[in-house]
């Protein structure tokens, strides 16, 4: 009997644990193409030749079959109990290099205090409405860092390494040694700018994630600011251990005691309304203390849409004000929707080319509909064309290229939207006066055009020197 109790017991210890890890998330393999210069991996025949500077612990895989091993003139390497290093193997004429050696690229850094550094399995992913200081490692959560590629963390702005357990390699590091890690040589090229870091541990005495989640706000923001989306709503909420504002509704209750049958709770009475409305597939929620020294403990619940914001978790709440407000618990909820990517110079420009649309469809009414009686309310000179008239703009005047004599001509010609009559008057006033310069007849403009005129006078002085000396002829 005790034996079932004590099976229970552990079991119900590793699901606790399970849900309560968050894991190393990234660096490249060993093995992994991208780890090498020009993605060529180590054969049997080839060195492996490291940076001259390697700041970081790479463990090396169980199994390596490689001609040697240039190390760096600084760094380290982590070998398990179990590795195998062959040299010297037999030579696959498959795997083959000219240069005989194979180039790791330099290792990269992880910022322990960066969301995307950690994964939680227990998750498929995170969803972009949690907070992102529940994305790094909890104050009592376990840590597992584990792999075949090079480890490096960045411990900038970290003043207390809160863990619930690390497990390093496969290797579970206690308290005491992981302060004495940091201090060592291996340490620094495992955890970057450690220095003064306090190494805490905490085994679910907690309320929330962390312990003081105001005190890590800008240290980890500071990482994500600015991968942060602009909210598609008017008034956007921000939750309590977020980064960025968001589209929905949040409910928060101070509490006194932070237990997971109060959470679940609130789980299953909202889990229980988005059934009976039916919005399943429409509706997410995540709920988790928050807790802090100086503003107290709550219990938070952040409500989104799972396709874009559309008013419904803001709706879907709002409907249970009363109950909220009976049960001291405090709603906010943003605004409308709308599209950050309309700039007040594009309502500008649509409100122009409106007026514009109006203005055009003004005068087309004035020229096709000259009695129409809306017009009478519309001011004169919008509609009426002979407002438009300007003297100046009466006559307009173009050059001509003549090819063959090479000359260039100034002509004008009447504008059909002004009176014709005085343009023709120009027009055969300047014709007589070129009649008289030239010693020619008199000729008949009529309703030409000065361009006419021009070219039928040349054909008449042609003419006139034909007849002259055929009369010549006849004297004679």
């Amino acid at each position: 009997m005790w034996l079932h109790w004590l099976i229970c017991v552990f079991i119900l210890l590793q699901v606790a644990v399970a849900k309560a890890t968050k894991w190393y998330g990234g660096g490249l393999e060993f093995n992994h193409p991208s780890a090498w210069i020009d993605e060529h991996l180590p054969c049997a025949q080839d060195l492996v030749v490291f940076p001259e500077y390697y700041p970081a612990l790479l463990p090396l895989p169980e199994d390596i079959s490689i001609d040697g091993l240039v190390f760096p003139r600084e760094g380290a390497i982590l070998l398990a109990e179990e590795s195998t290093i062959t040299f010297g193997a037999e030579k696959n004429s498959n795997c083959e290099s000219e240069e005989k050696k194979a180039h790791l690229k330099p290792p990269k850094s992880s910022k322990w205090f960066y969301p995307d550094t950690w994964v939680d399995k227990s998750k498929k992913d995170f969803a972009t409405f949690i907070p992102e200081l529940e994305r790094i490692p909890c104050d009592d959560e376990q840590v597992i860092i584990k792999g075949h590629g090079p480890l490096a963390f960045d411990l900038e702005n970290v003043q207390h390494l809160r863990l619930g357990q690390l497990i390093l390699a496969g290797s579970s590091i206690s308290k005491t040694y992981l302060e004495q890690l940091i201090t060592r040589d291996l340490g620094q090229f495992l955890f970057h700018n450690a220095q003064d870091v306090q190494v805490e541990y905490y085994r679910g005495e907690l309320c929330g994630c962390h312990k003081d989640f105001d005190r890590l706000l800008e240290p980890v923001c500071h990482n994500v600011r600015e991968q942060c989306e602009t909210p598609h709503c008017l008034s956007p909420v921000w939750p309590l251990g977020s980064c960025c504002l968001i589209c929905g509704a949040i409910l928060t209750t101070p509490t006194n005691h932070c237990t997971e049958g109060s959470k679940k709770e609130i789980i299953a009475k909202l889990n229980d309304l988005i059934g009976t409305k039916s919005l399943n597939d429409q509706i997410q929620l995540h709920a988790e203390f928050v807790g802090s020294q100086q503003f107290g403990n709550f219990l938070q619940v952040t409500v989104t849409d799972r396709l874009g914001y559309s008013e419904q978790s803001m709706e879907f709440l709002q409907k249970q004000l009363d109950y909220w407000n009976r049960s001291n618990t405090t709603l906010k909820v943003s605004g409308r929707p709308y599209n950050p990517n309309v700039s007040f110079s594009s309502v500008v420009l649509i409100l122009f080319c409106m007026a514009l649309v109006g203005l055009v469809s003004v005068v087309i009414l004035a020229h096709f509909m000259p009695e129409n009686p809306y017009l009478n309310r519309i001011p004169q000179w919008i509609h009426d064309p002979r407002y438009w008239r300007w003297r100046h703009l009466g006559r307009l005047g173009i050059m001509a290229y003549d090819p063959e004599s090479g000359e260039v001509r100034e002509r004008s010609f009447d504008n059909p939207m002004f009176e014709q009559g005085e343009a023709i008057e120009v027009a055969a006033k300047e014709s007589l006066e070129e009649e008289q310069h030239l010693g020619a007849p008199k000729m008949e403009t009529g309703d030409l055009d000065t361009s006419s005129v021009v070219d039928e006078q040349e054909l008449t002085e042609i003419n006139l020197k034909t007849l002259e000396a055929e009369t010549d002829e006849e004297t004679i």
